[in-house]
């Protein structure tokens, strides 16, 4: 991946010399359609992240995910990373993968800045498309590896050389691009494979609550949060899916109203992925890669929202505890369309079509809920709603009155139980500082610090990327 990123890496300065073979302004970018047809090169490498092992491996320390059935990623889990002899495996599709997208973000920008032959209006949407995945890229990418390299489209070409940036400037970087997104997106678009104005906010808000959370404790932006996240809710354009299990069905992966991001990738166009045989058990041709957690299980209520998280019974009459990984199965991505076997069949294929959530109208919900009490030091009776909305959808009994506190823990549960195995506990704890604690009942031999918080940087990636240093803990 390393290599196939370094040509978008390379000299983006005189674009209209026909010196690198790079794409310019006088050979193909002449109508939309040619700019639209680049931009799917930064959602390909997207499709290589959340369609393999990769994120949900890296983020195993959140209790949801267990990975103790293959023993070199065990470290992940136990958040002791010094174990794993080779995290670049995972460490790797992220970086690169992330960095690969950003590349060909940093140059479509740059072209749709030399553009001369379109009015600039008709560039807005796919500049705004461009600023949004740039956004969610590098929002992945501070939360896994701390400070990097703020590469852009005017310093991409010294990428070997460029220093890293701190975590502060990388996310006012971040937010920076998610307001340039709000303005230049369209209000709405066909489907959630596109972004949208709301869906640029719903990322926005859900970045602000991570920026009043650790490391950068800037409190003063849940008030920010809480105002984005309502902007999505006031709108009225997304809703809950009435059936929990509806949401992980391919059958209606364009039709709920709750996706308002989401990655669809299809086998056919060369973007599909392994994650669905990944999460299966070997009794239906799967690898049982990762799988849920027992005592997690153990600790998530009854209600609706049970099935579609976990899968426990199998097409040939086996149970999970018959499996050789004893370990409860995960729901959601199995079905990745027919050749996945589909939600309850054999998968027949290592890539099949797949589709990732990267946003959803429940979690802007708990983020509204969660940010509005922490602002305004007690819940209000929005919030409360909010909440409810999605306990109610999982089938559990709405929350009365509850304390600030009461209400906080309440919210930091349902977040847990809601949005497993989608890569959201792990940043949840990051952010409310909860590490430790959760680490000393999954794994209580580790021993946890602040280190822990982060993932090593590539090894690979040190010896190209000199301004880059190893993360505090890691041996470079």
């Amino acid at each position: 991946m390393a290599a196939l990123a370094m040509p978008l890496l390379s000299s983006c300065d005189a674009l209209d010399e026909d010196l690198t073979g790079q794409p310019t302004t006088d050979k193909f970018f002449n109508t939309l359609a040619d700019f639209n047809s680049f931009i799917a090169g930064a959602y390909t490498p997207l499709y290589a992240i959340f369609g393999s092992d990769a994120p949900y491996v890296a983020t195993a320390g959140g209790e949801d995910v267990n990975v103790s059935s293959v023993v070199r990623w065990r470290g992940f889990e136990n958040c002791d990373i010094t174990t794993v002899s080779n995290p670049d495996e995972i460490t790797d599709v992220l970086w690169n993968n992330s960095y690969a997208s950003i590349s060909a973000c940093n140059t479509l920008i740059s072209l749709v800045a030399q553009n001369d032959k379109l009015a600039p209006e008709a560039l807005e949407p796919i500049e705004g498309e461009a600023r949004f995945l740039r956004a969610m890229s590098y929002f992945n990418m501070v939360r896994w590896f701390g400070e990097i390299p703020v590469l852009t489209e005017d310093n991409q070409s010294n990428a070997t050389q460029e220093p890293q940036s701190p975590v502060t400037d990388i996310y006012d970087f971040i937010v920076s691009d998610l307001k340039e997104a709000e303005l230049l997106l369209p209000e709405t678009v066909d489907n959630p494979s596109k972004p949208c104005r709301l869906a640029a906010s719903a990322l926005l808000a859900k970045v602000y609550l991570t920026m009043a959370g650790f490391p950068l404790n800037r409190s003063e932006l849940y008030a920010s949060a809480r105002d984005k996240a309502w902007s999505v809710i006031e709108s009225g354009r997304y809703s809950l899916q009435p059936t929990f299990l509806n949401l992980w069905l391919f059958d209606h992966r364009y039709t709920n109203g709750e996706f308002i991001f989401t990655l669809y990738a299809s086998s056919d166009n060369g973007t599909g992925g392994y994650v669905n045989r990944a999460v299966r058990p070997v009794a239906e041709g799967g690898w049982a890669d990762w799988t849920s957690d027992r005592r997690f299980m153990q600790t998530f209520p009854g209600g609706a929202r049970f099935d579609g998280t976990f899968y426990l019974n199998f097409n040939d009459g086996s149970i999970w505890q018959d499996e050789q990984v004893a370990e409860p199965y995960v729901g959601k991505l199995r079905d990745g369309g027919p050749k996945s076997g589909g939600y309850y069949g054999s998968s027949e294929a290592n890539l099949a079509d797949g589709f990732y959530c990267m946003l959803r109208y429940a979690d802007i919900l708990l983020i509204y809920a969660e940010a509005a009490n922490l602002a305004e030091g007690t819940p209000s009776a929005k919030a409360l709603k909010a909440l409810n909305d999605v306990r109610e959808r999982a089938g559990l009994d709405a929350y009365g009155s509850l304390s600030h506190e009461a209400f906080d823990k309440a919210v930091l549960d349902e977040r847990n139980w809601e949005l497993a195995f989608e890569c959201n506990r792990w940043f949840d704890l990051c952010r409310r500082h909860m590490v430790a604690d959760i680490a000393r009942i999954y794994s209580p031999a580790s021993s946890v610090s602040d280190n822990n918080y982060l993932l090593p940087k590539p090894n690979d990636q040190l010896a190209i990327m000199l301004g880059v240093t190893q993360n505090p803990g890691y041996n470079r």
